[in-house]
């Protein structure tokens, strides 16, 4: 077996003694090679030239390759779960455990399980004062690679390089903080996996690394003690394509902070967070770095404590709680392995920036009722944020689906990214008390054909849209039926060449980088209107809702 070395005009040598052994490798001939301990992120090189050795060996010298070479006009679109099993965590401090859920890997080759951890760890910080962490961590990691070969061996006709990472986290942190103690961001464990994707019969191998750490900071002086919850599945990714070239895009997807309990006593903003520091490569060539953070603020001046009995704090004077989440990444200007021109610099992302309000209230108030926004994202995996629907049978079996929380009604969706809004803006629970629900895929309850040219799932009439779901080049709408009476006045919103959003749209940017339309404030989304784009044949994608008044 060959082992390249990683770097500049390579020499390699064959542990082979024979005649039969020098003929085996020719000038021009590929080397694609999985993780070895020689090549611990595999290799893919080219033979330049083969010479026998005095001793018998083979001595062979490569340069480093590039996947149109191996791949030529081959296609592949792959999105994948990473299983757990194949990563290995190294905790980085004391009182972190590796708690992994190895789940169950189906016939069909997909995947469960999580990546976990667990904490109960005091870490020093550098005023010489200490944190405490506790609590729970469950990632799932999963790649995102696409490849349409050219007809020549230089460049591709398009690619995709990235990654989603999806989180569930019960995390405490306790510490005396100051604004002289800085931001303190303490790693907690490193993940690395180098699975290998098959793009027809020929392997490719990419490598996923991140490290997980926390991060709190101060602007004064503060005793903190928070307990919170953190839900959601972001992503990063960098597309080629051939003339235009290289785009950076984050996908903010979906994110749910919740404060469990909290004791915040001071004059200050308090911040804590979990951040993944991760980067995806084609063998050792490092094609995107990201960063991702979903944290919890807390602004106080005075005390606030919530004891986890009561959704309501006790407040001696004033505070506010905001749930955050910050993205940031680039992608790498030497990313010549995929055959693409090489950048001048490295390609940043759009950093990504949203915050909002959780809760807010002075003392001797009650809290100001909060509408609720979520955002939701179906792209590799079910979104299902309703409780009730997660005690039934699947809605819509085989599908990538999404539902708002109870409560909430859908109001908007983006024309790629597959991710949508709900809000129960206006009219807070508006499902009827029996939870009645049905789903359409053919346009059953059409009545008028409100999107000519394009195919339809609506609800039928009193029932509103609470959840949507795609199954290759079908989409399906959930629809909820209506504890209160609905309007008669509709109007086809259509969101595929731009933003269609009310002015000053509440719900922030759902669906970052891509097209998305919203009802107004005082509406309901009733149906949506679908086709496949010409430039992904096999995926229906949204082009229009119909948003209906409410009474």
């Amino acid at each position: 077996m060959l082992a390249p070395a990683t770097a500049g005009p390579q020499s390699l040598s064959a542990q082979a003694a024979s005649a039969d052994a020098a003929s085996a490798v020719q000038p021009g001939q590929l080397i694609d090679s999985p993780p070895t301990p020689a090549a611990p992120h595999g290799a893919l090189v080219a033979v330049t030239g083969v010479q026998s050795t005095a001793d018998g060996k083979v001595a062979v010298t490569t340069r480093p390759a590039t996947l149109p070479e191996l791949l030529g006009g081959t296609s592949t679109n792959l999105r994948s779960a990473v299983s757990p099993s194949s990563f290995e965590v190294h905790p980085q401090i004391g009182g972190v455990k590796v708690v992994t859920d190895f789940g169950a890997t189906s016939g069909q080759g997909s995947v469960s399980g999580s990546l976990g951890l667990s904490a109960d760890a005091t870490v020093p910080l550098p005023d010489g004062s200490s944190a405490k962490l506790s609590g729970s961590v469950s990632l799932h990691p999963a790649i995102d690679f696409s490849y349409q070969g050219g007809l020549g061996l230089i460049d591709p006709q398009q690619a995709r390089v990235g990654f989603t990472l999806g989180a569930h986290a019960d995390w405490r942190v306790s510490a005396n903080l100051s604004a002289s103690t800085g931001p303190v961001r303490i790693p907690l464990a490193t993940y690395s996996a180098s699975p290998v994707v098959m793009v027809g019969p020929l392997p490719v191998v990419i490598n996923l690394a991140f490290t997980l750490s926390a991060d709190v900071s101060a602007d004064g002086t503060v005793t903190l003690d928070a307990e919170q919850a953190y839900d959601g599945q972001w992503g990063v990714h960098s597309d080629y394509v051939k003339g235009p070239g290289w785009t950076t895009t984050t996908d903010p997807g979906s994110s749910t902070v919740s404060p469990l309990r909290l004791d915040l006593r001071g004059s200050a903003s308090a911040k804590a967070g979990l951040l993944a520091e991760g980067s995806i490569a084609l063998y050792d060539t490092v094609g995107v770095k990201a960063s991702i953070e979903p944290y919890l603020r807390a602004a106080v001046n005075g005390s606030v404590v919530l004891d986890g009995t009561s959704t309501t704090p006790t407040v001696n004077g004033t505070a506010a709680l905001y749930g955050g989440l910050d993205i940031n990444g680039a992608l790498m200007a030497r990313l010549a392995i995929l055959g693409t021109p090489i950048l001048e610099a490295d390609l940043p992302f759009l950093a990504f920036h949203r915050e909002w309000p959780l809760v807010s209230v002075g003392a001797g108030q009650s809290p100001v009722p909060l509408v609720n926004w979520t955002a939701l994202s179906a792209g590799l995996f079910d979104d299902n944020r309703s409780a009730y629907l997660k005690t039934r049978p699947d809605w819509d079996p085989r599908a990538l689906k999404a539902s708002c929380p109870d409560g909430t009604r859908l109001i908007g969706l983006s024309h790629g990214g597959d991710n949508g809004l709900c809000t129960d803006v206006t009219k807070p629970d508006l499902w009827d008390a029996g939870h009645a629900y049905v789903v359409d895929h053919g346009g059953t309850y059409v009545t008028t054909d409100w999107a000519p040219g394009y195919a339809k799932a609506q609800c039928p009439a009193g029932s509103v849209l609470t959840g949507y779901s795609r199954d290759g080049r079908t989409m399906g709408a959930l629809c909820a039926k209506s504890a209160a009476p609905l309007g008669t006045s509709t109007r086809t919103l259509w969101f595929d060449k731009g933003d269609n959003r009310p002015t000053a749209a509440a719900g922030g940017d759902f669906s970052y980088g891509f097209a998305k339309g919203q009802c107004a404030n005082d509406e309901v989304a009733a149906g949506l209107a679908y086709t496949q784009p010409w430039w992904q044949l096999w995926a229906a994608r949204p082009y229009a809702l119909l948003c209906q008044k409410l009474a």
